[in-house]
């Protein structure tokens, strides 16, 4: 298992016109990811569906969507909600590169997500929205803020996304493991992780694996603020409570560590 993924476009999976490209992050039961690069006037496939939930997450620039019958834009920070069944397609509309990071959830085996083009623009009245950055903020023990963009609560079953800021010297919680997949995107500053008994820095445009059960923690290894987007899939049914916590604590075995760094493609990834 590589713990840590750069976004490199250079050996993406998916092309398509005027420099479009879609580079697999993730695969696997509980998500697909996929980071996509849209140079301006650049378009993604024709209008179609899929059979699980999209959402992407806006890394640069502002994307155009027709969702439905309606046209939307989300421009960077925002995230998108577009539910199974629901047609939609996207472009650059503007004058500078757009990148984006899409999440299909549940997963599906193999490397293409499900699609299916259509002519309909008939959205079946399922809400798809999109969704600003605010000033809504969750203060955690260790310095970390956390925003949410999106949840059960406006929609989601299938994934939570939401951004975290780690001031200098700020951590996240002590070693833990999760009944869910979560992943960390990198978007400002340098993050230290600690998967199993090794260790990382991991600087922006890489993207971090925490599968289920496997043990972590986290901590900004920078001198400025560090944020990056966390993606949970699935989203637990019930919030996280003193009984039935999301973070369940565990015990480090062995003292000594070794140490990743995810500064570069070429960089160290766990393995074993």
């Amino acid at each position: 298992m590589r713990y840590v993924r750069p976004i490199d476009f250079d050996t993406a999976e998916i092309t398509g016109a005027n420099g479009y490209k879609g580079k697999i992050l993730y695969s696997g039961e509980s998500c697909v990811l996929i980071a996509t690069q849209v140079p301006p006037g650049a378009r993604g496939p024709r209008n179609h569906i899929h059979p699980q939930d999209q959402l992407y997450y806006v890394i640069d620039g502002e994307v155009t969507l027709k969702l439905g019958n309606e046209v939307r834009t989300a421009s960077t920070g925002s995230a998108v909600l577009i539910p199974a069944g629901v047609p939609h397609h996207n472009w650059n509309d503007g004058d500078t590169p757009e990148m984006h990071l899409e999440v299909l959830a549940p997963g599906n085996v193999g490397l293409q997500p499900g699609i299916q083009f259509t002519e309909s623009t008939e959205s079946g009245g399922l809400p798809f929205a999109v969704v600003s950055p605010t000033n809504r903020t969750i203060q955690l023990d260790g310095g970390m803020k956390m925003a949410p963009l999106v949840s059960r609560r406006s929609g989601s079953n299938s994934a939570l996304i939401y951004q975290a800021d780690l001031p200098a010297g700020g951590v996240g919680p002590d070693l833990h493991i999760h009944e869910f997949d979560q992943f960390y995107l990198i978007l400002e500053g340098t993050l230290g992780v600690q998967v199993g008994f090794t260790e990382y820095t991991v600087s922006p445009r890489h993207l971090v694996v925490l599968p289920a059960g496997v043990p972590h923690k986290q901590w900004n290894a920078g001198d400025g603020v560090e944020r990056h987007i966390t993606i949970i899939t699935p989203e637990p049914e019930h919030p996280s409570s003193d009984l039935a916590p999301w973070d369940i604590a565990v015990e480090a075995i062995a003292a000594k560590h070794h140490r990743g760094d995810a500064t570069a493609p070429t960089s160290q990834s766990a393995d074993r």
